[in-house]
């Protein structure tokens, strides 16, 4: 890609990138419009903007996963290219790109030709990194076996021990524990007092206000404003991107009720996981709730919600709408899981997508595919969760992470199961598509339905949930009714107690008097 020059130091160089006139386009979705920016040295530069703002797209052009259509990037006064992107650039993806059926230590040392894939070809620095991350004990395993999280912290660990000269994460802790992060954010800010470029991409404002040094908002594939010294704030963040119908669907998701109808839509009793990640649980979830199940990485609350979409082994008696059987509850469920890749054919398009759980309503009597029915029903649902796509037909591959993830809800959503089990149901979504989802999960469970969900982020649960349980070391807590906290701090500060102090906390609480 050649540059056509930029604005820089007295003598005409530039320092870190510049990033001029940048155009792409996917089929009919523009996703750069003539975008510039520039990011440099020494800091940490945030990038916010609504989900398909542009944001993905500028980052892998950085990384020269993408080629843009048109425009100039420099690196430190040098014209873009492969080979500048392929030794000066490392990322970080919010979807981890791993090679699942290499072993932890092997994803570390690809594309680095001076070793073989050899355990013993890794370095000292190599080694504590891995340390560092908690990912050393499990170097000899394949990635394909192992946690989300741990592929994310393998994918850091890669990107950390490049020697390279721009950093990009994009949404790189969606999927650690807030210790976690805070080592990520350590780490970046390290590189930018060595001199590296760090750009963060995030849908957390807290995040953007306390790691970065400036922040640049991007709609609609350009660099609309930056914030930046006093002006850096929440408020001043979220103002840009959230205006009036967000506002709206916001202030209709706080809506709430302590628990639902009268009528049970699942019922666990005695539930245990086969390989002991939890054991024993006792949980009720009434028509018209939304119901959080809280946790860390390890305390069973992911497997646990798993087990219930039937995507993890459970023993013990589980039921959907009065309903048992393992064919009773896939019926009656459906899911959506934290890696949206996981919910989604990469391979179809956006309708397809959409409509890929059905059978009976877009097959003839003799097999055969109703296509006017199937772009009805897509269509209806593209409009009701307000999915950015120019066209139907698009690959599902085009669309950016946030408009991926309304697809997956989409299809889970449109056989109207009893139970809707969504895992992190907002990863990697910014803050105005976050109140939409909301906004539709209420609307879900207020039509007869329930909603199980596991989450990681307080707020979440704050805005979506009716109660919460926290699971710790496996075992589930009495419930905290949402609409009893007055604050998203109060609630954090009774989550965190618990998730510390686990079950002895939590009978405590239940043996308190009134």
């Amino acid at each position: 890609m050649s540059g056509n020059g930029a604005a820089g130091a007295a003598d005409g160089s530039v320092s870190g990138v510049r990033i001029t006139d940048l155009h792409k386009r996917y089929g009919d979705t523009l996703a750069l419009d003539g975008l510039t920016l520039s990011a440099r040295p020494g800091e940490v530069l945030g990038i916010a903007g609504p989900n398909g703002a542009g944001k993905s797209t500028m980052i892998k052009v950085l990384a020269g996963e993408v080629t843009a259509d048109s425009g100039a990037i420099l690196i430190d006064d040098v014209d873009w290219s492969p080979a500048i992107g392929a030794s000066r650039v490392a990322i970080v993806h919010q979807e981890p790109q791993v090679f699942p059926n290499l072993t932890v230590a092997d994803n570390l040392l690809v594309g680095r030709e001076r070793r073989r894939f050899m355990r013993h070809g890794l370095n000292d620095d190599e080694r504590r990194l891995m340390e560092d991350l908690a990912i050393a004990d499990v170097a000899d395993q394949r990635l394909e076996s192992l946690p989300l999280a741990v592929q994310q912290r393998t994918e850091i660990a890669r990107a950390l021990a490049q020697d390279a000269r721009v950093f990009l994460f994009d949404e790189p802790n969606s999927a650690l524990t807030e210790d976690e992060s805070d080592d990520l954010f350590r780490r970046m800010r390290r590189l930018a007092d060595a001199g590296r470029v760090v750009i963060l991409v995030s849908h957390r404002l807290a995040e953007l206000v306390a790691q970065c040094d400036r922040v640049a908002i991007i709609l609609d594939g350009r660099c609309r404003t930056e914030l930046r010294g006093d002006g850096l704030t929440q408020d001043a963040i979220a103002r840009e991107l959230v205006v009036g119908r967000t506002q709206r669907a916001a202030a209709s998701a706080v809506a709430r009720r302590e628990g639902g109808s009268a009528g049970a839509s699942l019922v666990l009793s005695g539930w245990t996981h086969q390989q002991g990640e939890f054991r024993d649980i006792e949980l009720d979830i009434r028509t018209g709730e939304i119901v959080a199940l809280v946790g860390v990485e390890g305390s069973g609350a992911r497997e646990l919600v798993r087990s219930i979409a039937g995507f993890e082994k459970g023993s013990g008696r589980i039921e959907v709408a009065g309903r048992q059987g393992s064919r009773a509850v896939a019926a009656g469920t459906g899911f959506v899981a934290a890696d949206r890749q996981e919910s989604l054919f990469s391979n179809l398009s956006v309708g397809e997508n959409i409509v890929s759980r059905l059978s009976g309503e877009i097959t003839s009597f003799l097999g055969a595919l109703r296509r006017a029915r199937m772009a009805q029903l897509a269509a209806k649902f593209r409009d009701s969760f307000s999915v950015r796509v120019h066209n139907l037909a698009q690959p599902i591959r085009s669309l950016s992470g946030g408009n991926q993830q309304k697809v997956a809800l989409a299809a889970a959503i449109i056989k109207r199961p009893e139970v809707l089990v969504l895992e992190e149901p907002t990863r990697g979504v910014d803050v105005a598509s976050k109140a939409e989802i909301y906004t539709l999960m209420r609307e879900y469970a207020s039509d007869h339905h329930a909603i199980v969900m596991f989450c990681t982020e307080v707020p979440e649960v704050y805005e979506a949930a009716d109660r919460a349980h926290v699971v710790s070391d496996g075992r589930l807590s009495p419930p905290l009714f949402v609409a009893q906290y007055g604050d998203v701090e109060s609630l954090a500060s009774d989550i965190t107690r618990l998730e510390r102090h686990g079950m002895v906390e939590a009978l405590a609480m239940t043996a308190a008097p009134d």
